[in-house]
């Protein structure tokens, strides 16, 4: 972990209508960054929406964030010349830290605030309007670079430029990379799998999709 890790962009969005194989589909998606502060609260940042709160927010999805190091490669994928910070729906653009370095139930510091990682980003149909294309949902499993969701343990305010300061780490077995490998790529094996049972903040859908993945049925 880089020691100048910080938040690039503060993105927020509003509810908003969009055309969709016929249907009129409403999504908050779409982020603008903001450059002042944004209060941190349990169920998100304050002037954020979502669409639909049974898959969207929430207080194991309170605040999504993406890596910033993603966007150079994502403008060639999809041949663009720039992408604006908030493209994928995240309201923290974070510079200097990746899925491969970010574990399950990592804490960090971020303002007055402070926050831990629960679980990536599950693919969501919406990223076909916000790119027009229809395989993008495809192209976001393929690239493998899901970001992640922060729940908020300490509710305070946070600006763009913060440092991302990392203040405890519970285990260092299962990082965010490996939940998204093991949920689309690679099946786990046991003592993998007896890891991934243990992680208290990763929430059953993910912990019952590796053990799916890898013909194998949660414990109870």
């Amino acid at each position: 972990m880089q020691s100048t890790t910080h938040i690039a962009s503060i993105n927020i969005g509003k509810i908003r209508e969009f055309p969709l194989a016929g249907n009129i589909v409403r999504t908050a998606f779409f982020k603008d960054p903001v450059n002042r502060k944004i209060e941190a609260g349990p169920l998100g940042l304050s002037g954020d929406e979502q669409a639909d709160p049974t898959v969207h927010g929430g207080w194991d999805k309170a605040v999504y964030a993406y890596p910033g190091e993603h966007y150079p490669s994502w403008e060639r994928t999809l041949g663009k010349d720039r992408l604006s910070w908030g493209s994928f729906g995240e309201n923290l653009t974070i510079q200097g830290l990746t899925e491969e370095q970010v574990y399950i139930g990592d804490t960090f510091a971020i303002g007055d605030a402070l926050l831990q990682v629960t679980q990536p980003r599950s693919p969501c149909y919406k990223l076909q309007i916000r790119f027009d294309r229809p395989d993008a949902v495809a192209l976001f499993v393929r690239e493998g670079h899901p970001g992640w969701y922060f729940s908020v343990l300490k509710s305070g305010s946070i600006s763009p430029g913060d440092l991302v300061s990392l203040t405890d780490r519970k285990q260092e077995a299962i990082t965010i990379a490996d939940v998204w490998a093991l949920s689309f790529k690679r099946q786990a094996r046991p003592v993998t799998l007896q890891q991934i049972e243990a992680l208290e903040q990763l929430p059953a859908f993910w912990k019952e999709r590796i053990y799916s993945f890898a013909g194998r049925s949660p414990a109870r």
